[in-house]
């Protein structure tokens, strides 16, 4: 596909200076930025007229890049970038009714199967959104003939992302895609972990179905019903994820307030009983797994939530027994054991693994340290309440010493009433970060919020916001590594 002339590129950035944005013409600035040489200059040139669209570049970039030698691959990739443009920004779009008209059930198709959410015309004129092996209403396609195909979209497109995430507007991890060579942290993995973390939520059918528009062929699903414990294996080219299910049920480790230890494995240092007892119920179908999938691969494990500790406790054994760990990203972690088994733990993954907190999220806060509970790894990444990540220090013990580890029953009435109603807290949190895939769509608004919560700290828990402030943390570092603004500058 050969790169628009320049008089094309200067009319269509005329058109845009006038505050519209055409198909035609996102698809030659998309184009041009696609093919060209010096492609950061043409971003802060376009940044200057349109910085949402400039932002949609920067998402996309990777995929346009890899896609430029083939023109059936570049339109798609340009094509779906359109439709994010439209569906997850506010930017300048054509409001008129007769104003570049486009098909806008065949639109929200397309926009929608990269979601795996299926989309048709229902009776009465709705539209059915089936996600997960459910159909649940959308929209009423007939109030759309009153705007502009865009604008028509715009007003569909947030009921699409509320049933597969949760949220009005998203960022789509898959633009980025694992970096399997990546030597340490990235917030490329973050954002792709992220997403794989999300999508255990969802049944095995559902899985499988989005994993192949990823491109993962090869997928085990892995479940123990009477631990309610859940997790998938899948992989391509020289890789594997094992991805572990978060808190999905009351019944769950993670809100089970006698805070009991047990050994662990490999025999050093304790952890979480319930934990233990969730990995072990699912340990030897997710080896299996690894070993048919591809034992000798690099192996990436993540999880959100309950799912977040399974990880780093699989994690764990897979090192334990000489499968090769490449990295753990975790969000939204719990902590796990005891000291003795943080040393163990971190022998063999402290530079491997990856806590995200986003800012005051309480289920990172148990259980208690007082009950001699710790984190894993190095030093966590923490989401202020924007969307800035830094680099936490690695924890230290008062003075040096690890303090005395306590059994719940000997704190004073007082503390073990504060930690319970922490732990009230907590489940209230775990339930609403999932209550996404029980809840339809239209109940799912919130006039105060673009997310599904507005309040703190139940939202900054939710799988939804970590994902979201990833995208935001990349298209920030971008404009800091060319020399542009931020998005909230």
């Amino acid at each position: 596909m050969p790169s628009p002339s320049k008089k094309a590129v200067k009319q269509s950035l005329s058109t845009l200076k006038k505050g519209m944005t055409f198909q035609k013409d996102f698809f030659t600035i998309a184009q041009a930025f696609a093919l060209t040489s010096d492609p950061d200059p043409f971003l802060l040139r376009i940044s200057a007229i349109n910085k949402k669209l400039a932002e949609t570049l920067i998402v996309f970039r990777k995929r346009l890049s890899e896609a430029a030698d083939n023109d059936a691959g570049l339109k798609s990739a340009i094509d779906h970038a359109y439709l994010h443009y439209i569906v997850n920004t506010d930017g300048p779009i054509p409001e008129g009714l007769e104003d570049d008209p486009f098909d806008v059930l065949e639109a929200a198709i397309r926009y929608a199967e990269w979601l795996s959410v299926g989309v048709s015309e229902g009776d009465g004129g709705t539209a059915l959104l089936a996600v997960d092996d459910k159909k649940v209403p959308g929209p009423k396609w007939d109030i759309l003939s009153k705007w502009s195909a865009a604008l028509a979209l715009r007003k569909v497109g947030p009921t699409i992302n509320r049933v597969r995430y949760g949220r009005d507007d998203i960022i789509p991890s898959f633009t980025f895609g694992l970096d399997e060579k990546a030597e340490g942290h990235t917030l490329q993995n973050a954002i792709t972990l992220a997403d794989f973390s999300h999508l255990a939520y969802f049944g095995p059918t559902f899985v499988e179905k989005q994993l192949k528009q990823w491109g993962y062929d090869a997928f085990r699903w892995v479940e123990d019903k009477k631990t309610d414990t859940q997790a998938f294996v899948t992989g391509k080219d020289s890789h594997l994820i094992v991805s572990f299910r978060g808190t999905s049920s009351k019944t769950d480790a993670l809100v089970d307030t006698r805070f009991l230890k047990t050994d662990a494995f490999g025999g050093r240092g304790r952890v979480h009983r319930g934990f233990h007892r969730a990995v072990d119920s699912v340990w030897n179908q997710v080896q299996a797994a690894v070993d048919e999938l591809g034992p000798d691969k690099k192996i990436f494990v993540c999880g959100h939530s309950l799912g977040a500790a399974l990880a780093q406790l699989a994690a764990h054994r897979l090192a334990l027994k000489s499968y090769s760990v490449a990295a753990v990203y975790v969000y939204g972690s719990p902590r796990i054991g005891n000291p003795e088994f943080r040393d163990a733990y971190n022998e063999l993954l402290e530079d491997k693994t990856f806590l995200h907190i986003n800012n005051r999220d309480i289920v990172t806060q148990i259980p208690p340290r007082i009950l001699g509970f710790r984190h894993l790894g190095g030093g966590p990444r923490l989401f202020d309440d924007g969307h800035v990540i830094s680099k936490m220090p690695k924890p230290r013990s008062l003075g040096f010493f690890e303090e005395e580890e306590v059994d719940f029953e000997s704190l004073d009435e007082e503390t073990q009433q504060a930690i319970l109603q922490q732990m009230e807290e907590v489940q209230k949190s775990v339930e609403a970060s999932a209550s996404f895939l029980d809840t339809p769509p239209d109940q799912l608004e919130n006039v105060n919020s673009r997310g599904l919560f507005d309040i703190k700290p139940v939202d900054d828990h939710s799988m939804d916001l970590y994902l979201f402030k990833f995208g935001c943390a990349i298209v920030d570092g971008e404009w800091e590594r060319i020399g542009g603004k931020k998005e909230d500058e």
